[in-house]
Parts: structure tokens; C-alpha cells; sequence
């Protein structure tokens, strides 16, 4: 027999052990006493041909009458009305016709008494209170041995030590019967156990499921789905045509942010994750139209119990209100950027003229400067605005080679008038040219802003210090104040859009909370960083680094 044929026995074996455990009392106590009956009949038939006037005998006679009448009891009897301990009585009452049995032809068949392991095994498989079962049946089968002796008065202490044998065996397969089933059922109970814990967690996590608002699809590594939650099987709909015959993957309507051109299957999410490509926050359209969802698809592979791939997870965020309310927030930045910038462009250009007038007196004229001041600062906060409504833009087609250390020193002297009006010492330390590949705007943003920054956060009397020079191949630029200092609480958020801290907003210092934002990014884009330290009361000192070109 080949390993094969052993597990389709056993597979069979375990089913029907399952459907016996789903039948009904009645049905499971003419099954627990067929084989008893259909061993004697087995036995009447041996003894027929073997010594027929042996089938006449009282004995013989009463025994198979008995279990005749035992197995149309089973059949009669409403076991299902009664307690389930109930049923061990007919196993019980079957060591009777077993006793009659073997006293009536002895001498004719040897080993009757074995027969007896079939009520015994029934008793101590029951599991019911094994140590009670295993007694029972040790001194059922005892007293199937002994009453014959007893009734024809051979109670001769060699003559009852003689049959114990049978019953010692007995008693034997009675406790192994019984060590088994309870281990059996001991199993069978974890099993169960494991069972329902495994169908609570999976009934759990599809409510989690199917209550989160992210779409959640699983593959298999052949690309067909596995499993897909409420959230997806919307975002699926949303991506089928109304003319779809079917629920087809092929027939989905995928398309790039901002591209209507439709995306062949080997582009698609799925297909790309099973190629191994990496995806994570990648933007799609599904469908088309009004109805059309925006999508932010991210994929992780999963693993099988013999941890080789077992496919794919792709999760699908629905990012539609997001994208419109980012774009809509843009768009009216960039607008009311535009229209605030004409006209202080123009005052700005007619307080230069202005300024031109010799016949202005120095109050007027100071009065003049201060607006043209407010103005620039106006200006600088709209340009913030501006600059952080443009989406999409990059300064790799705007950079040239650009020296750093120069383009420092330059922010210095646009500063110092601003300085010198808050009564602020502002020094410049410089190393020889620091080249980098940049965009010049970009660049001049970050350290206007910078020493912009140092200058209102500091008081009257301080110093703020500006040093450029190389780590390594790094450009590092660092603007040191000695003004309100950072609260450790605000460093995480300084660096956020619209982030103020708590001391600039009650110190009515002026601000969008765009520029330190816009100035991370940009450094960002060119490779380099920003970073701060500060200490609350001391001062701050912030950071540039940008990697030095070739």
C-alpha cells in the first residue's frame, strides 16, 4: 500500500467517524451493537457445522434469544427522550448473553470470552466517567466468568483463579480504550477550541474589514482574487463600465492622474505588484466621468505557512474629496496670490518714485521707507503663498553651478538695512567659493527667508551670525540668532504648512508659516536638508546643507 492509499483510508476513516458523530441516539445504538450480533450469528453458523446437537443446548439457546431481544430493544427504545448516559445500559446487559453463550457450548469453541471485548470496548470509549467505565467493565467481565461457576457450585478457589485471565485481558483493553478516548477527546476539544477561536478573529477581521474605509484586495500568486472587502468592491464598481458583460479585471477603466489614456493590464497595479515592481501612494483614476474615483494604491507581498510567496496585498485609499480639495486650495492660493501681487507691485514701484522727490521732508520720507518696508513684506508673504500653490514643480531643468558661499554673503547685504533698523549686529563668515548645482531662486528664497526669520525673532542689542563652509562634500550654511528660541513641543511642526509657534503668535510677530515649509522642500529638491536646533530663551540655529558639485 502506497503512502497515498494510507491517506485516503484515513480520510475516509475520519469522515465517517464525522458522520456517525452527526447521527441521531437510535441510529448510534444499532451501530455500537450490530457487530456484536452479527459476531454471534458468525458463531451459530460455526457451530452448525461444526456440532450441531450443541445448538439445542438451554446455553445457547437463551444467549442468542438474549441478544436477539437486546438488539430489538435498541431498535425500540426512544433513545433520544432519555439521558445520554443511558445508552451504556445495553453494553451493560450484553455481558448476559455473552455469559449464557459461553456456558452453554463450552467445549465446543475456545475464546468466547473474548467476545466480551466488544461491550467493554464500548463502555470505556464512551469517555463517560472513565474511571467508573473501567470498572464496570473489569467486573462485567468478571462476573460473565464466575456466575457459571457460582451456579453449579464450582466456587473452588483454583476454579475461579482458572477465568481470570479473560477478564484481567479485559480489563487491560478496557484502560487502554479508555486512555485513548480521553485523549482523543482531550484533542478533540482543542481542536474544537482552536476551531472557533479561528472563526471568531476570521468573522473579526472581516467586520474590521469591512468597516475601515480602505480598500483592501488579496491575490493569489496567479493574479486571481482571494479576497476583497466592502470598501473595494465599491471602488471596483466604480471602475466598471456601464457596458461591462462582467465582473472582469480586464474590463476595468484604470488610468493615470492626469492622463486619459487607458493603462494596459501589465501596468495595472495588480500585475505590476505580481511583477515585483514596488508600489506605494501611487495615484489612479478608476472610471470615467463625474463618477470617477481618485485612488491611492500601495502593494506588500505575503507569505504562505512554508513562507514562499503566497501573493499580493494592495491596499486602495479613496482619495477623490482629497485631491479635489488640495487642488481647489491651489488654485484659489494661486489666484488670490496673483491679485495681491499687481497692486503692491504697483505702490511698490510709486514709492520708489517717490522716494526720487528731493523736495520730500525727512519725516515724509521716513514715513515712506516704513511703507515701502511693509510693502516688501507684504510682497514676500504673497510670494510664500504663491511659491506653495504651485504643484509639480521641480528645479532640475532650472539648476546651474552656483556659489554659495557668494550667494550668503548677498543675503547678508540685502539684510542689513532690516538690521540695522531693529538695532541687530549681523556678521558674515565665509569660506572661499562653495560651488553648488542649484536653482538660484530657489536657493535665495531659503536664506532670505532664513536670515528674515533670525532678524524678527531677535531683540534690539543681539547678534545674529552667518557662517558658510565645507563638511566633507557638503556646502554647509548655518544663521545663528539669539532670539525667543524654539519650545521643544513646536520643533516637530516648525517645518509644517501654516505651523506657527505658540511664542511668534503672542509676540505678534507677522508670518504666513510658509516660509520655513517652502525652505525645506526646496533643499529637499536639491538633495541637501534643513535642520534646526534651538533652545527656548537662548536662540536657534538653522542649518542648510547642500552637496558641493563635481
Amino acid at each position: 500500500m502506497t503512502g497515498g492509499d494510507v491517506e485516503k483510508v484515513l480520510d475516509a476513516v475520519l469522515h465517517a467517524q464525522n458522520r456517525f458523530h452527526r447521527l441521531d441516539a437510535r441510529r448510534k445504538v444499532l451501530i455500537g451493537q450490530l457487530p456484536l450480533n452479527v459476531t454471534l450469528l458468525l458463531v451459530a453458523v460455526v457451530v452448525f457445522f461444526s456440532d450441531r446437537p450443541a445448538m439445542e443446548r438451554p446455553g445457547f439457546v437463551a444467549g442468542q434469544a438474549a441478544a436477539l431481544v437486546i438488539l430489538g430493544l435498541c431498535l425500540l427504545v426512544p433513545w433520544n427522550r432519555l439521558p445520554g448516559w443511558s445508552i451504556l445500559l445495553v453494553p451493560l446487559v450484553d455481558f448476559i448473553p455473552l455469559a449464557l453463550l459461553r456456558s452453554g457450548i463450552e467445549g465446543v469453541l475456545s475464546g468466547l470470552g473474548l467476545l466480551a471485548v466488544f461491550p467493554v470496548m464500548w463502555l470505556a470509549g464512551s469517555g463517560y466517567r472513565p474511571r467508573l467505565t473501567v470498572a464496570v467493565s473489569a467486573l462485567g467481565s468478571l462476573l460473565m466468568v464466575w456466575t457459571p461457576l457460582l451456579a453449579v457450585g464450582s466456587t473452588a478457589p483454583h476454579n475461579l483463579v482458572a477465568e481470570i485471565v479473560v477478564p484481567f485481558m479485559l480489563l487491560a483493553v478496557a484502560i487502554a480504550m479508555s486512555v485513548l478516548t480521553v485523549s482523543g477527546m482531550a484533542q478533540q476539544r482543542k481542536v474544537e477550541e482552536l476551531l472557533a477561536q479561528s472563526k471568531t478573529r476570521e468573522r473579526l477581521l472581516d467586520t474590521i474589514l469591512d468597516t475601515v474605509d480602505v480598500g483592501v484586495l488579496v491575490v493569489d500568486s496567479d493574479g486571481k482574487d482571494v479576497f476583497m472587502n466592502a470598501k473595494q468592491r465599491q471602488l471596483f464598481l466604480a471602475g466598471l463600465p456601464e457596458e461591462a458583460s462582467g465582473a472582469d479585471d480586464s474590463e476595468l477603466l484604470v488610468y493615470r492622474d492626469g492622463s486619459d489614456e487607458l493603462l494596459p493590464l501589465e501596468q495595472r497595479p495588480v500585475a505590476r505588484a505580481l511583477a515585483g515592481d514596488p508600489i506605494s501612494h501611487e495615484v489612479y483614476r478608476l472610471g470615467r466621468g463625474a463618477d470617477a474615483r481618485m485612488v491611492s494604491v500601495s502593494a506588500r507581498e505575503f507569505l504562505d505557512a512554508a513562507g514562499e510567496r503566497g501573493g499580493m496585498v494592495l491596499a486602495c485609499s479613496d482619495v477623490t474629496e482629497v485631491i479635489g480639495a488640495v487642488r481647489a486650495r491651489d488654485s484659489f492660493l494661486s489666484a488670490m496670490s496673483h491679485e495681491f501681487r499687481t497692486p503692491l507691485t504697483s505702490l511698490l514701484g510709486y514709492a520708489e518714485l517717490l522716494q526720487d522727490d528731493t523736495s520730500l521732508g525727512p519725516a515724509a520720507r521716513a514715513d515712506l521707507q516704513v511703507m515701502s518696508r511693509n510693502a516688501r513684506h507684504l510682497r514676500k508673504m504673497v510670494d510664500d503663498i504663491l511659491a506653495a500653490s504651485v504643484e509639480g514643480s521641480s528645479v532640475e531643468t532650472q539648476r546651474t553651478r552656483l556659489d554659495l558661499a557668494r550667494l550668503l554673503r548677498q543675503a547678508a547685504a540685502s539684510a542689513v538695512p532690516e538690521a540695522e533698523g531693529r538695532g541687530i549686529e549681523l556678521r558674515v563668515v565665509a569660506d572661499r567659493d562653495l560651488p553648488v548645482l542649484g536653482d538660484r531662486t530657489g536657493l535665495v528664497r531659503i536664506l532670505d527667508n532664513l536670515v528674515s526669520n533670525a532678524l524678527k525673532y531677535s531683540e534690539a542689542g543681539t547678534s545674529v551670525l552667518m557662517t558658510a563652509e565645507r563638511e566633507g562634500r557638503t556646502a554647509v550654511c548655518r544663521i545663528e540668532d539669539q532670539g525667543l528660541g524654539i519650545a521643544p513641543e513646536d520643533l516637530g511642526r516648525i517645518f509644517s504648512r501654516f505651523q506657527r509657534t505658540d511664542a511668534a503668535r503672542r509676540a505678534g510677530i507677522p508670518g504666513t508659516g510658509l516660509g520655513l515649509a517652502l525652505a525645506r522642500e526646496v533643499a529637499e529638491q536639491h538633495g541637501g536638508r534643513l535642520e534646526v536646533a534651538s533652545e527656548l530663551g537662548v536662540g536657534s540655529v538653522f542649518t542648510l546643507r547642500i552637496p558641493l558639485a563635481e
